[in-house]
């Protein structure tokens, strides 16, 4: 038993193991003459004033004997990519220091590369100094016994069984105590330069200088200290202690797409860890590595075909992973549903071309929370097994499984898998305290005694080591801890067969208590991708139902669309350079589009085609900035100088309409500004602004009103000062102080039969607020359209609704189904949930009355007893400083309503966001599908040969049946999943139509094949 504090015990240990690492090398010298662009450089170099750099040298040198390795170890000033002959070989950076030349050791010349970024991991900037170049030959079996040894002191310092801590000090000390190798001074001092705990000599006052030695190693010091070790190394093999559990490791390495860094560096830090990936797996037969992100893989074979395909043959050996079926690991909270299809869609089509097969697990360890509808897209696109580690950053209550199946909004089933390893999370090692604390941290052992973790370091660190490599052989010869083997993901988590009755079921979101202002950061951005993703369900639509053919150019504007929403770019938590592209690529999605589009429309100066791109039938409304005359419109001048277009017909979802227009020979009348007044009515609501800029409405039908005094659209900002990430998050304690802006000024701007419009002003510091409520008389519901100027930092903007209903439980829109959130804080789970992700509207109802707050970019809000909040503006300060800061525009709305049809609601929020839209010139094919539906949207709409594919999702949890009829001549139909392959038949009921049913929020694509 030990006398003193085990930690006294392992520092004396790694002191007395260190003395060893000197006698580890053979020799070192400096590698030949570098140079730079062409001119030769001599060490130091600084290469200041440069984004990237090249340096080149020749390396030429004698196989060593087997017992001998050879490795380049220097220091370029950045993150490295080494090339040798001109082919992607390693990595050098702060966690691969050194870079195997082994097999180059044939007597012939070799040229080395080393292309260099000026950047750390994390995009900080480094020194740009090429400092030093070495040469090092180290002895295999040296190498081993210090590596070995290393292991075993781990293990000491990790484990809690103290009865296996106190055999291994005793026989640990025993063999470094009797090691007898030169300590005479001079060789001590020469020594100092390996070993590292000894560097403490060089930073007193007379300190004593450490330089580089030319290698210790001796076959006496190797005959002396083997003899020794095969003796402690027994003892250690046949400790009396048995190993409990088993660790599967897979290397990795999480790259986020961008982040603290620019798309164009990650596609290096992609070929970077690739290539050093693919050298472990060829020195290593057991090395087995995961990477998801079809993407990054899209990158590869752009930028470095040769090194793709090298990826390519370790997956067809085993030894390489394409994960997770994804185009990229996006946000599941803010994307549409058709967005998320997509992501698997295009991502596992990707994996299955490129690679032959696909991924079976949906591979997520860094995402901030989990949409409902997510198990039902990941079964319906061939994933059976869904796996993160993101909850366990969960602030307040720990997630209560680690393994579960995971049921989502419609039934579906996949199963749930995480792990917690307090040694890196996602990006871990294999070391004694990534096993030891993993499989502690583990809560279902009566379950299992197997557990997974990733092992590599991210972000360009360059994924795993050979030191894990060589850990792996030495810690499955210690007892007393887990067991490690190498295995896929997919191998891992296909081992477990579980019967449904022996796991928990989770059936709910999984929602992340962190991150929440995720849901509001950078709001441009948010903006244009919701337009985006409009503009590419819009276009398919309108390819599909004319004479043309697009569908691949959408495809590929699909990719762009998704490779943004990575989850740190769409989120809000990237730096300002990444956010210059994604707008730009974004606005590029929109604006090709908008082409596509026009080249579908037959062109006519005569016609327009009105289109209603929603999933429900709407009446014909819409502004234009041109005054036409169309035959059965009416139209009124706006208070921005458009003209607003109406009749009284409708359009059916889908539904196109072609009308022949003309210049309007009637004079420009000038708009009449109305007398001012601050209150409205049309036959069922009375809608009212007071001189603070709030309003209320009055229901007649029930009369009553729907807000509490002065609580209709209370706009109100609050310091949000975050504990750690500022782009990342919104504290809770942002609620205790809400200062309320009141209106600099008020005015009635237009009225006239179909609307009254109010603009209203408010000023925070100095930003500007310009809003116009719009009261139609013709429909039931208010809207706040909003452009704003914002300059305030570390604010949260928010729109306050006080409403008078009482409900425990609010409804908050999942784009194609709904979540019940509780109203109440009563538990710390509910407390937690003070800021929520939500699409396009939330609702909260009495028995016989409810209000709905509808948006049409904004995903951040909140329901506490009977206020709904809607977060606007949330302007952090990093990673982004200048985040939120400009103009922005947007628009949401107050719908009332009698006892709550949730289906109105869908279809109020749909027709909301999606208006009736002009097209100019004549569609060649006019409603060329109709349908008979009720609560079921639309998903998407798209046409390949002669077939077409069209999506539904049920959105209030109801049995539907859906009919849908063809003008054009039907072949057959079919039902497929969302990979488009066909499943079952679907009979015609009568000739180019058929019925099919959707049961409660099920998706269900249909392909309609015509002659």
């Amino acid at each position: 038993m030990a006398y003193r504090k085990r930690e006294m015990e392992v520092s004396h240990l790694k002191r007395a193991l260190f003395e060893l690492a000197p006698f580890c090398v053979v020799k070192r010298y400096q590698i030949g003459d570098w140079t730079n662009e062409g001119n030769k450089i001599s060490l130091p170099f600084n290469w200041s004033g440069k984004d990237m750099t090249t340096f080149e040298c020749f390396f030429n040198q004698e196989l060593p004997t087997a017992e001998r390795e050879v490795y380049l170890n220097a220091w370029f000033g950045g993150e490295t990519l080494v090339k040798i002959d001109g082919k992607s070989y390693g990595e050098v950076n702060e966690f691969h220091k050194e870079i195997d030349l082994t097999s180059f050791c044939d007597g012939k010349k070799h040229r080395i590369e080393a292309v260099v970024v000026p950047r750390g991991l994390f995009g900080t900037k480094e020194e740009p100094i090429f400092k030093y170049s070495y040469v090092v030959v180290y002895d295999k079996k040296m190498r081993e016994i210090f590596f070995f040894t290393k292991n075993v002191i781990s293990v000491i310092e990790e484990t809690d069984d103290e009865s296996l801590a106190n055999y291994l000090i005793d026989v640990t000390n025993d063999f470094l105590q009797s090691l007898d190798f030169p300590r005479d001074l001079e060789t001590f001092k020469k020594g100092l330069f390996d070993n590292i705990t000894a560097w403490e000599v060089e930073k007193v006052w007379d300190s004593v200088e450490i330089v580089p030695n030319e290698g210790l190693f001796s076959k006496e010091v190797l005959d002396t200290v083997l003899e020794k070790f095969e003796s402690f190394k027994e003892k250690v093999k046949k400790a009396p202690f048995s190993k409990h559990g088993t660790v599967y490791v897979v290397g990795h390495s999480h790259i986020d797409y961008a982040w603290l860094w620019p798309v164009e560096e990650t596609k290096r830090k992609i070929i970077r860890t690739f290539a050093n990936a693919v050298f472990l797996a060829k020195k290593y037969d057991y090395f087995i590595y995961s990477q998801s992100s079809a993407q990054m893989y899209q990158d590869l074979k752009e930028i470095d075909p040769e090194l793709f395909e090298e990826v390519k043959k370790l997956v067809e050996k085993g030894q390489w992973e394409p994960a997770g079926g994804m185009w990229v690991e996006s946000d599941t909270n803010l994307v549409s549903v058709e967005s998320l299809i997509r992501q698997f869609y295009y991502g596992q089509k990707f994996f299955e071309k490129e690679f032959g097969k696909r991924s079976d697990f949906c591979w997520l360890p860094d995402v901030f929370g989990f949409s409902w509808v997510l198990p039902q897209i990941l079964v319906k696109s061939g994933i059976k097994y869904f796996v993160t580690t993101k909850l366990s950053w969960n602030e307040s209550n720990r997630f209560p499984y680690d393994i579960c199946w995971w049921q989502g909004i419609d039934g579906s089933r996949v199963l749930y898998y995480s792990y917690k390893n307090d040694d890196g999370g996602y990006n871990g090692n294999i070391n004694a305290k990534s096993l030891i604390n993993s499989w502690k941290n583990f809560r279902q052992k009566e379950l299992t005694n197997k557990i997974l973790i990733t092992v590599g370091y991210g972000d360009g660190g360059g994924g795993p080591t050979e030191e894990m490599c060589q850990n792996y052989i030495h810690l499955n010869e210690i007892p007393g801890i887990p067991k490690v083997e190498f295995s896929t993901v997919s191998k891992y988590l296909n081992s477990m067969k579980f019967e449904d009755t022996n796991l928990p079921v989770w059936n709910d979101e999984l929602y992340l208590e962190f991150h929440r202002g995720t849901y509001t950061s950078q709001s441009k951005v948010k903006k244009l991708h919701k337009l985006a993703e409009d503009s590419l369900r819009k276009a398919e639509i309108i390819n599909a139902l004319s004479e043309k053919d697009y569908q691949e150019k959408i495809d590929e504007l699909w990719k762009i669309l998704l490779r943004n929403e990575f989850h740190d770019i769409l989120p809000g938590s990237s730096i300002r350079k990444v956010y210059k592209t994604t707008e730009k690529e974004l606005s590029q999605v929109i604006e090709e589009c908008e082409k596509i589009i026009k080249n579908c429309v037959n062109q006519s100066e005569a016609k327009i085609t009105l289109f209603n791109p929603s999933s429900f039938e709407q009446r014909i409304k819409f502004e234009l900035k041109e005054n036409l005359t169309i035959e059965g419109f009416d139209k009124v001048r706006t208070y921005d100088e458009k003209y607003l277009y109406y009749s009284q017909e409708t359009l059916p979802p889908l539904g196109t309409k072609v009308f022949d227009v003309k210049q309007s020979t009637e004079l420009n009348e000038k708009f009449e500004k109305p007398k001012d007044k601050s209150s409205v009515e049309s036959k069922n609501l009375r809608f009212v602004v007071f001189e603070d800029g709030t309003f209320n409405i009055y229901d007649k039908r029930l009369e009553r009103w729907i807000f509490k005094e002065n609580g209709g659209n209370k706009l109100v900002v609050a310091r949000d000062v975050p504990a750690y990430y500022d782009n990342w998050d919104i504290d809770i304690n942002h609620e205790r102080h809400l200062f309320k802006l009141n209106a600099q000024s008020i005015k009635l701007v237009e009225e006239n039969e179909l609307r009254a419009v109010f603009e209203v002003v408010f000023k925070y510091g100095k930003s500007w607020i310009v809003q116009h409520y719009i009261f139609w008389f013709d429909e039931e519901f208010v809207e706040i359209r909003t452009k704003l100027d914002w300059s305030e930092k570390r604010t949260i903007l928010k729109a306050v609704f006080e409403t008078d209903i009482k409900s425990r439980y609010a409804k908050y829109d999942l784009d194609c189904g709904f979540i019940d959130r509780p109203t109440t804080r009563n538990t710390s789970f509910e407390m937690a949930k003070f800021e929520v992700p939500a699409h396009r509207w939330v609702d909260l109802s009495e028995y016989d009355y409810g209000v709905t707050i509808a948006n049409n970019c904004k995903y951040g809000h909140s329901a506490k007893d009977g206020t709904i909040s809607l977060s606007l503006i949330k302007s952090g300060i990093f990673p982004d400083f200048y985040a939120d800061v400009g103009i922005h525009e947007f628009s949401y709305a107050v719908y009332p309503h009698l006892k709550l049809d949730l289906g109105d609601v869908v279809k109020f929020a749909d027709v909301f966001n999606k208006p009736i839209e002009v097209l100019k010139g004549g569609l060649a094919q006019s409603c060329l599908i109709s349908f008979c539906k009720k609560n079921s949207k639309t998903l998407s709409l798209r046409r390949i040969g002669k077939s077409y594919y069209l999506r539904f999702g049920e959105t209030v949890g109801s049995h539907e049946k859906v009919k849908v009829s063809f003008n054009q001549k039907v072949e057959k139909v079919w039902t497929t999943n969302l990979l488009d392959e066909i499943e079952h038949e679907i009979d015609l009921t009568e000739p180019n139509s058929f019925i099919f049913e959707l049961k409660p929020f099920e998706i269900k694509t249909i392909r309609v094949d015509t002659f």
